[in-house]
């Protein structure tokens, strides 16, 4: 009869201790002003345990509630968005709480790694050391991601600010480059400035994707690099089309190659001719979702900027009459090195079969095609310098073009 009697004065002193720290939790979390509400849950959750005739377990009460909350991405005062965790959650992850989320009872965390880490925590950011300031170069930066869970199909990286050397004056990435391996995408080699441009990786099966930046010591500029890192389910509906690099959504839109900016290479090619910011050996499809009601795509290049559609030929050579116009057209078998592909296209201005999917040259006229999904094909050739067969590219940036769905 003691024995009873003790056991239910303890049990009564343990649901009054349990209770003190559930209120305080509660308390803490509507308040926002004090994270120990978190540490006594916690604690309670996992050391609660108790030994009744050898045998161990959790005492758990009606009226304990489990917070949960989604792990959704959260927005921060910086440019650098956060996932919504609990706070210890975070501070495993090394993680750091930029503010808190879901009606204040999360935190958002901002992971951010750098050279030789791992992560398999969506919404990870890899940025050079010491970023913002400049990157002096050194030993391959490298970063490995691996799935966060079964469900993960693909990784969205996003190069936010992402400023390499200049391929040499032939395309090619000498002196830095980025590099994308383990999933199943073909990534080409890259460098230069990549800021604002975004690729799709697929995941193949559990192996992990290594991303690799190489940067010369030798050279000093100001290199540096903030990529994320966005890990996309399978079934989620930002998830790009299977051989898409590159995908867009959205009615309109600018779509610009790799390395694309106004100025020109600075370092000569092979031919002792101004370089190319085009870099070599591409291959890849640019996809642009099909929004509803619309059945149909034009592509024009950039208005205002002569240089926004120069893949071939000699830029420095062409006058104003020329450049960006339909005079620096060329299409047709007349592209062999360096050209877009656009499936079934139609001049805008005459309504007529262009009779060719290959545009090259140092001017773009304006098409349109209705076929089925909308894809743009990107091809450069292993040299931009000098061959048997034509003369060298001269400065050329890329292209910049602009896309308008058309409505059914």
């Amino acid at each position: 009869m003691l024995s009873r009697k003790w056991w239910l004065v303890l049990s009564a002193l343990v649901v009054a201790a349990a209770a003190t720290n559930i209120h305080r939790f509660d308390q803490d979390d509507i308040d926002g002003e004090d994270d120990e509400g978190f540490d006594e849950y916690d604690e309670f959750e996992s050391n609660n345990v108790t030994s009744v005739g050898g045998r161990k377990g959790k005492i758990l009460f009606p009226f304990v509630s489990i917070v949960r909350f989604a792990n959704t991405e959260c927005s921060t005062a910086n440019s650098m968005n956060g996932t919504c965790l609990a706070r210890r959650e975070c501070n495993n992850l090394n993680g750091t709480i930029t503010g808190t989320c879901a009606t204040r009872r999360g935190r958002c965390c901002v992971v951010s790694r750098t050279c030789g880490t791992t992560t398999n925590v969506n919404n990870t950011y890899f940025t050079s050391p010491g970023y913002p300031a400049a990157y002096a170069g050194g030993p391959a930066c490298s970063m490995i991601v691996n799935r966060c869970n079964a469900n993960i199909c693909q990784l969205r990286i996003d190069f936010l600010d992402l400023v390499l050397a200049q391929p040499d004056g032939d395309g090619n990435c000498v002196t830095d480059s980025i590099s994308v391996t383990g999933g199943n995408t073909i990534v080409p080699l890259l460098c230069g400035d990549l800021t604002g441009q975004t690729i799709f990786v697929d995941f193949n099966g559990n192996t992990a994707i290594t991303i690799v930046v190489t940067a010369t010591l030798a050279t000093t500029f100001a290199r540096r690099w903030n990529i994320r890192l966005v890990q996309l389910g399978c079934d989620c509906p930002g998830i790009a089309p299977n051989g898409c690099l590159q995908y867009y959504t959205g009615i309109t839109g600018t779509i610009n190659s790799f390395n694309y900016g106004t100025a020109a290479n600075t370092v000569l090619s092979a031919s002792l001719v101004t370089g190319t910011r085009q870099i070599v050996n591409l291959n890849y499809g640019i996809c642009i979702r099909m929004e509803a009601g619309y059945c149909a795509i034009q592509y024009s290049q950039v208005a205002g900027d002569a240089f926004s559609f120069t893949l071939t030929g000699d830029v420095e050579g062409a006058d104003n009459t020329v450049l960006g116009t339909q005079l620096g057209a060329v299409n047709g078998a007349n592209c062999l090195t360096d050209f877009v592909v656009i499936p079934n296209p139609t001049v805008v201005a005459t309504a007529l079969a262009a009779g060719t999917d290959r545009f090259c040259g140092l001017g773009f006229v304006p098409v349109q095609s209705g076929a089925k999904p909308f894809v743009l094909y990107v091809v450069t050739n292993a040299n931009e310098g000098a061959t048997a067969a034509t003369p060298p590219d001269i400065a050329n940036r890329g292209f910049s073009l602009t896309y308008t769905q058309i409505a059914c």
